[in-house]
């Protein structure tokens, strides 16, 4: 029985058919279970009908609620619970714990937090170069649908972060930072990254179509730009440093600064600043960008060392 059992773990199948079952698992399963724990969500919080299908139009306390539900249970059913199942289907039979999910060095974990605050002033400014790329003519249909989409987003998200409670504010740092950046990493870059990482046989291939995917998904037009620098950011986190909690860590930091920004006015007591040229402001992100530079550099020498020890151990072993 357990010999038949270790014959139809996913691990033992092509990359490929990982793929295609961790698409179904997440796409198939995850929405079912969606639907499910949805469904007595809309009649306990007594939530309109047009919330699902206008979430910007939630207006009663009861319709707000459902939202932040729906928000939860979302990342809950579709990223983490899958996640969680096929990462324990993607390791061999026989090992024990999962290796992705190592505790890091608390080294790493300052150089991460250093590098989820110095990259932000980087996706804030190619956010505001995103802005300005507009789709060809005939496609300014597409385009139109997409900002508004994004609009609504915005739109919702504002609605469902705006409060004075102390209460609130961190229940909405778990709403919008804790579960996705934990939902969102086991799923794209520790299911999706690792198996294209099998199927092309290279790290870099594997982390920039899992970036692109990873943007693309969000349906922002006008954040796309750097949402792909965020997930290469998190991709090569993982790929060099080996554990998820890294790539969650930056994740969360990311999305929690905006949520206690939003909650202590911090972005309204910004005072704006005259207009600078587009030299000044690449300028004042030389040494942003330069620290994240720096950061990834660092965890890239660890991982190449690590191999070369590695190989120099199995080379000893082998000459033995």
């Amino acid at each position: 029985m357990r010999d038949n059992f270790r014959n139809t773990r996913l691990y033992d199948y092509s990359p490929l058919v990982q793929l295609i079952v961790s698409l179904v698992i997440i796409v198939g399963f995850g929405f079912l279970l969606l639907i499910l724990l949805l469904i007595p969500g809309y009649f306990i919080f007594g939530a309109e009908i047009s919330v699902f299908t206008i979430p910007s139009s939630a207006g009663s306390p009861g319709d707000l609620a459902f939202l932040r539900y729906m928000v939860i249970i979302q990342d809950i059913a579709i990223f983490i619970i899958p996640s969680i199942i096929l990462l324990f289907l993607l390791k061999p039979a026989g090992q024990k714990g999962i290796p992705d999910l190592r505790m890091p060095k608390s080294t790493e974990i300052v150089l991460v937090i250093i590098l989820a605050i110095f990259i932000l002033p980087v996706t804030e400014f190619t956010g505001i170069l995103n802005s300005g790329i507009h789709l060809p003519h005939w496609l300014s249909g597409v385009e139109q649908w997409m900002i508004s989409k994004e609009d609504q987003a915005d739109g919702l998200i504002d609605k469902l972060i705006a409060s004075d409670s102390l209460g609130i504010m961190w229940f909405n740092i778990l709403m919008i930072a804790v579960l996705p950046a934990i939902g969102e990493e086991l799923v794209f870059r520790g299911v999706i990254q690792k198996i294209l990482h099998r199927i092309f046989r290279s790290g870099h291939i594997a982390v920039w179509i899992t970036a692109i995917i990873f943007s693309a998904i969000h349906l922002q037009f006008l954040g796309f730009i750097p949402r792909l620098i965020l997930g290469l950011s998190f991709g090569y986190l993982y790929l060099w440093s080996g554990t998820l909690w890294l790539p969650i860590l930056a994740h969360f930091i990311n999305n929690a600064i905006p949520v206690i920004g939003t909650h202590i006015h911090a972005f309204d007591n910004i005072v704006a600043s005259p207009e600078l040229p587009l030299w000044r402001q690449v300028i004042n992100l030389l040494i942003p960008l330069a620290i994240c530079i720096i950061i990834l550099l660092y965890f890239r020498k660890n991982f190449n060392k690590r191999n070369r020890d590695e190989t120099n151990q199995i080379s000893t072993e082998f000459n033995f």
